[in-house]
């Protein structure tokens, strides 16, 4: 039988929001990859003779309260909390995704290791990650470790309710039958099925990421506040809110749009994945 081919308006329709949200996103990526070229001045460079300008041809989104240019601050911004987001993702993917098998696959832990995760998600995300990152002190690296923690409990109660639904399946029945071994049927026939799910997942949570390490950032528990990003850069400049907005403005927006567009990825990639919704 021949396959019928999808019409332009039905391709617009079914793809029209991971098209422009892989546009929207691929800029941002190319935006954090070239900072050292896009960037017009040092971001970390103050200057206290310059503080708190206006947007000018100099500084075309003005200055912070110690001089230093906003708009090479937002673009080297955007490289942190890519970096950031991807590395705890891909972590948080990978341990809870063993998480999820283990406690799906075994009833002993799932009595006791899911116990665990879900007080852990039973807490506020933003209050744990707080009290996490108090407890292990300042740092990119305790940052992380924080981000993927707090992450967990999500991914492996997600895997875990994909592995309960699939291993009473025939084909897992076949394969205890032939004699694979648990481990084997874990990640060869199980694992595969979580795919979608997984990829789902992902996406979205590097929204989630970035916005989790900017509220972080704005409370002053998260990177250093010389390190460029957008969170700390609402914070230094809270305090100017109602005289020079727009130092707070950039950085929002900056947030608002990489937000949005990874959910509106993740959104559709949901559509065109899940075989419920097709």
């Amino acid at each position: 039988m021949e396959k019928r081919k999808m019409k332009p308006g039905a391709f617009l329709r079914r793809y029209i929001r991971v098209i422009a949200a892989g546009i929207v996103l691929l800029c941002i990526f190319m935006m954090a990859f070239f900072a050292p070229v896009i960037a017009t001045h040092d971001p970390m460079q103050t200057d206290m003779y310059n503080m708190n300008q206006l947007p000018n041809e100099e500084h075309i989104m003005g200055t912070d309260c110690y001089g230093r240019d906003l708009f090479s601050r937002i673009v080297y911004g955007s490289r942190m909390s890519l970096i950031i987001s991807i590395t705890v993702n891909v972590c948080a993917i990978v341990i809870g995704t063993c998480l999820g098998l283990l406690v799906g696959y075994f009833k002993w832990a799932d009595r006791i290791i899911m116990r665990i995760l879900e007080g852990i998600r039973a807490l506020p995300m933003i209050v744990f990650a707080i009290t996490l990152i108090t407890v292990l002190g300042s740092g990119v690296d305790k940052l992380l470790i924080c981000l993927t923690v707090v992450n967990l409990p999500g991914i492996a109660r997600l895997v875990r309710s994909q592995v309960l639904s699939i291993r009473e399946k025939e084909f897992v029945e076949c394969a205890k039958a032939n004699g694979a071994s648990n481990l084997r049927i874990m990640f060869k026939y199980i694992l595969p099925q979580c795919t979608s799910p997984l990829i789902i997942r992902f996406t979205s949570g590097l929204g989630n990421t970035i916005l989790t390490q900017a509220s972080l950032s704005f409370l002053g528990v998260g990177l250093d506040p010389r390190i460029p990003n957008w969170g700390g850069i609402i914070n230094e400049a809270k305090n100017l809110v109602m005289i020079q907005p727009h130092q707070c403005g950039y950085a929002g927006l900056a947030i608002m749009i990489t937000v949005l567009a990874f959910s509106i990825m993740g959104d559709g990639l949901r559509d065109i994945l899940d075989p419920r919704l097709r």
